[in-house]
């Protein structure tokens, strides 16, 4: 069934909001005052979903797409807008946000970087020996060539497909400063890997399949920023290495004494600051044991435990400055208590969900002022948001 609509706001993740019939209607793809024709996708008790069949009358943001792909995968939403006109709807996206969840009034500073080849990780699906994407609302395959905003030693790759004779099942790709490349396959088909023909071509480093190395090791190094990571495989890196940098250089000002790095991953944000003393708190081992490696790397004597991330309580040290970098679903509870409990005076809160980040700061507003905040279009073309915010503890 169609139906016309003027789609009057986007959400958080883009999507055009519209009515039908006294239900809000999501659909992606839109842009404010546009007056669309939309195919309903799927129907719930309190709103529906939607695909623009046509554009009768476009935006004047609208832009053509470079993407071949955009209105068939799904995993970029701003391709029919240019970077500028995105920034600025993701500004707006955050501040809104932030008046919502957490009833603050904020002006943060938005910055960018290269619009496409940026990113140095992407998990693609394998069926029938082509190799894409999942569509972002179903599991329909979505077969590709090219991803634009893939860097282009990925893209490379993806052309030598026919060197994996991998029928089905799905593949990682990470890609490091140096355009070196580690490679993890799932499948229960049997294959049949040209190693060395992989070699002449691309910088492999190495290959795992079913969680068995075949060839070379399963890390590389990154270099971002003067400083030098081992990342293994399965160890979270963030995918844009321009956008890090930046981050680097928002974290790194002033001295932040002793400092704890909460969710530290392989030790990137800890690392990167000016601190008397560090410790890091990560619940994955592997990605301990590379921040144990990756501190020496880098002459550092910092301190990692592993374990969830309410064991900052078991720090038994003064500690000035928390760096915190949860997954989506943001800081639980026990967590936040600990933190407002340390009472540090320097909080650095970086987070990929601005509603769960607003959401923790409207308990944390109650100590802590926002110093600065900073938007990083860490995914340039996409839905995704990355956020930082500095928070100085209040006088008493």
């Amino acid at each position: 069934m169609k139906k016309n609509i003027i789609i009057k706001t986007l959400d958080h993740e883009g999507k055009g909001i519209g009515n039908i019939d006294g239900k809000i209607i999501f659909v992606p793809n839109t842009l404010p005052n546009e007056e669309v024709s939309v195919e309903i996708t799927k129907e719930k008790t309190n709103y529906l979903e939607g695909e623009v069949s046509e554009i009768l009358k476009p935006s004047s943001l609208r832009v053509k797409s470079v993407c071949p792909y955009y209105n068939k995968c799904g995993g970029c939403s701003y391709m029919h807008v240019n970077l500028n006109d995105e920034e600025s709807i993701k500004t707006n996206i955050v501040k809104n946000i932030f008046k919502k969840y957490a009833n603050l009034e904020i002006n943060p500073t938005f910055i960018s970087s290269k619009e496409y080849n940026y990113r140095n990780k992407i998990e693609l699906k394998i069926e029938n020996n082509n190799w894409g994407y999942y569509n972002a609302s179903s599991h329909d395959f979505i077969k590709i060539d090219n991803c634009l905003i893939a860097k282009d030693s990925i893209n490379k790759l993806i052309k030598n497909k026919d060197l994996f004779n991998i029928k089905n099942g799905e593949i990682i790709i990470r890609s490091n400063y140096n355009d070196e490349l580690l490679i993890k396959i799932n499948t229960e088909d049997n294959y049949n890997i040209d190693i060395d023909r992989l070699k002449n071509n691309h910088k492999i480093i190495g290959i795992i399949v079913n969680n068995k190395l075949i060839y070379g090791e399963d890390y590389f190094y990154e270099r971002v920023g003067g400083y030098i990571f081992k990342v293994n495989i399965n160890s979270f890196f963030q995918v844009n290495l321009d956008i890090l940098n930046e981050v680097f250089n928002i974290i790194k000002k002033g001295n932040l004494g002793n400092v704890v790095d909460l969710y530290c991953g392989v030790g990137t944000l800890g690392i990167a600051v000016n601190k008397d003393k560090l410790y890091g708190i990560e619940i994955i081992p592997e990605a301990i044991k590379d921040a144990i490696k990756n501190a020496k790397i880098n002459n550092q004597n910092n301190i990692y435990m592993l374990g969830d991330s309410s064991n900052i309580k078991e720090i038994n040290d003064e500690i000035n400055t928390i760096i915190i970098d949860p997954p989506r679903s943001g800081l639980n509870k026990q967590t936040l208590d600990n933190i407002l409990k340390i009472n540090p005076e320097i909080i650095i809160y970086m987070s990929c969900n601005p509603i769960t980040l607003a959401r923790d700061m409207f308990e944390i507003k109650q100590k802590y002022d926002i110093h600065n905040c900073y938007i990083l279009n860490m995914f340039p073309r996409t839905k995704h948001i990355e956020t930082v915010c500095l928070l100085n503890r209040k006088n008493p």
